[in-house]
């Protein structure tokens, strides 16, 4: 490791002991980008904000520093505020689309690259944003339905790339990339924490988690294993009328990993993890049908419970120039999801003078297994050429066994029920698919000196997929077999030009996702989707204390994926269809600014404009056009944030830190068909908390004004005649106590 980037890293470690500014108020309601996730400044000496070094090009650079635009969150602070899962990381981040369904099936779009507004919705397709734990990929060809969602307690940080990274992160990042980091072992010292908190959800139940952290040194600093367990749980808040149960959409998550460091040489550092987490859910999130009450009614409970097994084991040799990486990885994720289908199902029968199904239910199982082996070689001394380049591996396997009953149907429809619904089932579904993914990487970067510099990167790809789908409905049996295979160069070009503390960059790059086939209805093909981006940007630093970030993109997607709907059979079904191409463009600027060495102001804006670039048949109304210039699902054109951070001296010799978010989101079209919207909503958090010694005592309450916020839905549409909606957590109030060695 160079003299230079040694010092980076300690100025990093430095900043993460520090008390964090926090702030007492929000000041206004402005609009804002990435800039309170943006926590980063160039490296020279005459701005004084902090420096943030990144790996989101698989080789340490200042976050200022990197052509594209990357927002980082620090887990501490994630931690401070109180954030649980994607739902607080992501208001966080303007120009990144949450869109909330049940635990751990939620999806995640950046600058509106995205398939579908519904978490939930049919069509087995890969996402359009690539989650990686450290550097092993966590998505597939159909990682749409089952996402990493990591607390951060003992999280290093959360990096978030925009744009398309095919160049270096291959299919799973057409739109962008998002990477986890933990915390790593530390081999010098004897580290440990205890976290306990409480939290009472509005209008529901209350709750609590416990985590414990342990690092310890092994022999003679030469290794060091960091432990780290945990036991959630979050009070529900939504009453299911049909099944009598109040606050019944508990939530239970557990877990823990283990990370061991050896150091047998001082040029070899190699690391493995072992992470596995469980989450089980009472009841659904969705409140129906009316947006504003906390409440639905099933006649029986919408259950979930999901599990993820995740390893991985890096090793690094530092050869002076370069630096060789190995890394290999394996994960396995189980889903069994009990989904209450009364209210789609049960007027089946009444068109031919059957009654009504009392009862309908859609147990699903499901499990994703994959493995995955990078090596790679990187440049690793300062000089004019800095490089990455590797080549990567990784084979994935699907199953999914679905069916759709409907207890005591076969009896009450007499004899149509032996023929239409034999044992109470209405339709059965099996698939398997297995995929694989090759790819040769190089990513570079030139200084001709004069401040200007130059980058070239691309990637070549192979991808399979083989599949295996059976569906029987209604007592009609259909299947369907094959395979495809497609390869391709994914490239990247940038150019800059610092001036200063200034800089300037022009980046192209490229993304693409696999094709697939649709498991239900006639098995309908879906291609692959492609995307072009165009972008630019500077990173300004006009004054010591402040930082201005301007960025201004264009895409074209060409064959975009997106959820539509199959009308040929007896049900409509929710499926994957192509639209043809569409555009995007947009800005984003954000606004660092230390205002006095105690309070610091963060203000964002993002902009996006994601439309239908050529006419789409309507798979929600038969013979309609959805025509060119219809918005993209679940993208608004506006998000902002608006953070303050104040530090003072607090009582009994404390140190205290407070802070006021205010987070918004525009309004949305929530299909591709523009049959259903959700209206824009605001957020704001509030917190303090004090330091002393070892003890840290904070208090957080969010979702101050308890808003009723729409982040996402399903139904409303052809076969579903309901709406459910999934809101923004109401306000919480959590009272949290740690301690640390």
């Amino acid at each position: 490791m160079t003299k230079k980037l040694q010092s980076v890293r300690r100025q990093v470690e430095r900043i993460r002991v520090q008390p964090r500014a926090t702030c007492l108020a929000i000041l206004t309601m402005c609009v804002g980008h990435q800039a309170f996730a943006q926590q980063a400044s160039p490296a020279p000496s005459s701005v004084a904000l902090d420096a943030v070094t990144v790996t989101t090009n698989k080789r340490p650079q200042l976050q200022r520093e990197v052509a594209g635009s990357v927002s980082t969150v620090d887990g501490a602070d994630l931690e401070n505020r109180g954030s649980k899962d994607q739902e607080d990381v992501f208001k966080l981040t303007p120009g990144v689309q949450f869109t909330k369904g049940e635990p751990t099936t939620s999806s995640v779009t950046i600058r509106g690259i995205g398939t579908s507004n519904c978490a939930i919705c049919g069509g087995v397709v890969q996402g359009t944003t690539g989650f990686y734990l450290e550097d092993v990929p966590l998505t597939d060809p159909y990682g749409s339905s089952s996402v990493l969602d990591l607390y951060p307690f003992d999280l290093d940080r959360i990096e978030v790339l925009r744009g398309p990274q095919g160049a270096l992160y291959g299919s799973s990042s057409l739109g962008g990339a998002v990477r986890y980091l933990v915390a790593k072992p530390n081999l010098k010292a004897m580290e440990a924490s205890v976290l306990v908190n409480g939290t009472q959800v509005s209008g529901g139940s209350a709750g609590y988690s416990a985590f414990a952290m342990l690092n310890t040194p092994l022999g003679d600093s030469s290794a060091a294993a960091r432990f780290v367990v945990f036991d959630r749980k979050d009070g529900g808040y939504v009453d299911n009328l049909g099944t009598g149960k109040t606050d019944a959409n508990e939530l239970r998550q557990r877990g823990g990993r283990v990370g061991v460091t050896v150091k047998p040489t001082r040029d070899l550092s190699i690391t493995g993890m072992l992470l596995t987490q469980e989450v089980k859910t009472g009841d659904t999130s969705a409140v129906s049908p009316d947006p504003t009450k906390l409440e639905i009614s099933t006649p029986t409970a919408t259950t979930l419970k999901s599990r993820l097994d995740f390893g991985n084991l890096q090793a690094d040799y530092d050869l002076g120039p370069v630096m060789l990486t190995s890394i290999t990885g394996f994960w396995r994720k189980e889903g069994d999801l009990h989904y209450d289908s009364t209210r789609i199902y049960q007027d089946l029968g009444t068109g031919f003078g059957l009654p009504r199904l009392p009862v309908v239910v859609a147990p699903t199982i499901t499990t994703y297994r994959a493995g995955s082996e990078e090596f790679r070689v990187s440049s690793n001394q300062p000089g004019p050429l800095s490089f990455v380049a590797g080549a990567f591996y990784q084979r994935t396997e699907y199953r999914a066994d679905g069916s759709i009953l409907a207890p005591g149907g076969t009896a009450l429809w007499g004899a149509l029920g032996t023929i239409l619904i034999p044992n109470d089932t209405i339709g059965v579904t099996n698939g398997s698919a297995e995929t694989s993914e090759k790819a040769l990487f190089a990513d570079g970067e030139y200084s001709f000196g004069n401040g200007w510099s130059a980058g070239l990167g691309a990637r070549w790809y192979r991808t399979t997929v083989a599949s295996d789908l059976s569906l029987t409905l209604l007592g009609m049996p259909s299947a369907a077999t094959g395979s495809t295979s497609e390869s391709g160069t994914t490239p990247k070009a940038t150019i800059k030009y610092r001036f200063g503390d200034n800089l300037w960059y022009a980046l192209y790059s490229e993304g693409y996702r696999f094709g697939g086939v649709n498991p239900v209805g006639t098995f309908k093909p879906f291609n692959s989707d492609s995307l072009k981006n165009y972008e630019t940007g500077v990173r300004l630093a006009p004054a010591k204390n402040l930082l201005l970030d301007v960025t201004a993109f264009y895409m074209d997607w060409s064959d975009a994926q997106v959820n539509s709907f199959d009308t040929s059979g007896p049900i409509p079904l929710s499926i994957v269809a192509n639209v043809g191409k569409a555009t995007n463009k947009g800005l984003e600027v954000a606004l660092d600014y230390r205002a006095t060495g105690s309070l610091r102001l963060n203000a964002a804006v993002a902009y996006t404009d994601a439309k239908t670039a050529a006419d789409f048949p309507s798979g929600a109304v038969p013979g309609a056009i959805v025509p060119t210039g219809s918005r993209l699902p679940g993208t608004p054109h506006f998000q902002s944030v608006l953070s303050a951070n104040y530090s003072f001296d607090g009582p009994w010799e404390s140190r205290a830190t407070a802070f006021a978010t205010h987070s918004y989101v525009g309004s949305r079209t929530m299909d591709i068909d523009g049959i259903r919207s959700a209206p824009g909503y605001g957020t704001l958090d509030v917190g303090i908390r004090f330091v002393r010694d070892n003890w840290t005592l904070g208090l957080n309450l969010a979702n101050v004004f308890n808003e009723r916020g729409i982040v996402g839905l399903f139904g409303g549409v052809p076969g579903v005649p309901y709406t459910d909606y999934y809101l923004q957590r109401p306000r919480t109030f959590t009272a949290s106590l740690r301690w640390d060695m």
